[in-house]
């Protein structure tokens, strides 16, 4: 039996297209892009007096927003001297602080404001660390970080690692406590519905083909007709068109593949899954996981592939890193299999800012459920001028090289590089 290719979250969520709404001729703000990003946005400029107009060429939420794996609970990919020499010290300690802080309190604040059932819960999330190396150089980095942000973590040594996770693949881990998880298929309709109830007119299947500048605004040019924007936001991030090419050749889409098992009898839940937590790898493959909301299925997502591949070939990855982990799943099914677009950027942090007066948020490089929302916030305080709009992301840069063009022809090779380097590190360490 083939497994589901529509994301294990769509089945709890009402997914028949709106009617259409119809349109003004002219709005303050158009927000191109209803995923967290942009239905935040909309949220905030709405809850402001701004008449919005939220528009996706899909329904509100076909992209990475409900396809991704619910964990909550940012960290950061760039060490700190490289963010240093990149952007000076002040500011590499200032994007740690709001990075590790901001956006995790950003999502709890909008879901218990919104009163969005989405599942939320502070599970804590395990980062398993590859190999002794990893872990030594994690636990010599904590004080350091713990100088610059507020951080609720431990080491956790191998020989503990079982009350976490119920797998002797990792050197132990970083356990982040105040990381959470939810249902992203809930959380993203929530935040629309809240949107809405601001005020914003939202539109789905409503694709934008280019915004061009008209007099002290823009011209959006929409499938369903021209509309006028006093301000525009772009959200699109993953799936950001060719027709902007500017941003395209500033994001590279890289796929995310997600399975989901059968339901789990509770001996082997408690068996891979004791600690209940959000898991995730230092290895290059990259896998992360958890329980779903329920506690009776495993849900995990990986780097199956950076090409085209069909869902059998990457479901059957997917499959096989699984049972590397817990080889008690070997005979689990696999009842979903899915993919989404994260989007990104060369200096691997988000980015909000303005490119010929159109603003843009984006670039989350997989840690969206939190950052997301919360930069759509931000970029919306910018747009109308309003205080609490700072943030360090604007001091970022959402840079591109000469040889990519918005097509990621180097991804493939990217890859098998990953693939040599986890396929090195297992024959060193024995695994």
């Amino acid at each position: 039996m083939n497994p589901n290719d529509m994301p294990y979250w769509w089945e709890a969520i009402d997914r028949s297209p709106d009617t259409p709404p119809d349109l003004a001729s002219e709005y303050d703000a158009v927000v191109v892009g209803a995923g967290l990003t942009g239905s935040s946005a909309a949220r905030t400029l709405a809850q402001n007096g701004a008449s919005v107009l939220l528009l996706d060429a899909e329904q509100p939420g076909f992209g990475a927003s409900t396809r991704n794996g619910g964990m909550v609970g940012e960290g950061h990919r760039v060490p700190l001297d490289q963010m240093a020499a990149r952007y000076g010290m002040d500011t590499a300690k200032a994007l740690l602080r709001e990075i590790y802080v901001e956006p995790l309190g950003f999502a709890k604040k909008l879901i218990a404001e919104e009163n969005i059932d989405c599942d939320f819960h502070t599970h804590g999330r395990f980062r398993g660390q590859w190999n002794q190396a990893e872990y030594d150089a994690t636990a010599r980095s904590l004080d350091e970080l713990r100088a610059i942000a507020p951080l609720n973590v431990e080491m956790v040594p191998k020989q503990r690692q079982r009350d976490e996770v119920g797998t002797d693949f990792y050197t132990g881990g970083l356990l982040l406590h105040d990381h959470g998880g939810l249902h992203p298929g809930k959380y993203l309709s929530g935040l629309v519905t809240a949107a809405k109830r601001a005020g914003a007119t939202v539109g789905g299947h409503t694709r934008v083909n280019g915004v061009t500048p008209a007099g002290s605004g823009f011209t959006v040019e929409a499938d369903r007709g021209p509309v006028r924007a006093g301000a525009v936001l772009m959200a699109t991030n993953g799936y950001t068109r060719p027709a902007f090419g500017w941003l395209k050749r500033r994001i590279i889409p890289v796929t995310s593949f997600v399975i989901a098992t059968e339901e789990l009898d509770p001996g082997t839940i408690d068996s891979i899954m004791p600690g209940r937590r959000m898991v995730v790898e230092t290895r290059s493959r990259h896998c992360y996981y958890r329980l779903s909301p329920d506690h009776k299925r495993f849900v995990l997502g990986g780097r199956a592939a950076l090409s085209e591949v069909s869902q059998a070939k990457a479901t059957a990855v997917l499959r096989k890193l699984m049972v590397q982990i817990f080889p008690q799943l070997k005979s689990a099914r696999i009842t979903h299999s899915w993919r989404g677009n994260t989007g990104f950027t060369f200096s691997f942090l988000p980015h909000l800012g303005q490119q010929d007066g159109v603003w843009h948020a984006m670039g989350f490089s997989g840690s969206g459920n939190g950052m997301a929302p919360y930069l759509g916030h931000k970029a919306a305080l910018n747009m109308l001028g309003l205080q609490g709009k700072e943030t360090s992301f604007t001091k970022t840069t959402l840079e591109t090289r000469s040889w990519y063009r918005g097509t990621p022809w180097f991804l493939p090779f990217v890859h098998a590089l990953y693939r040599g380097i986890d396929v090195k590190e297992n024959l060193k360490h024995g695994k």
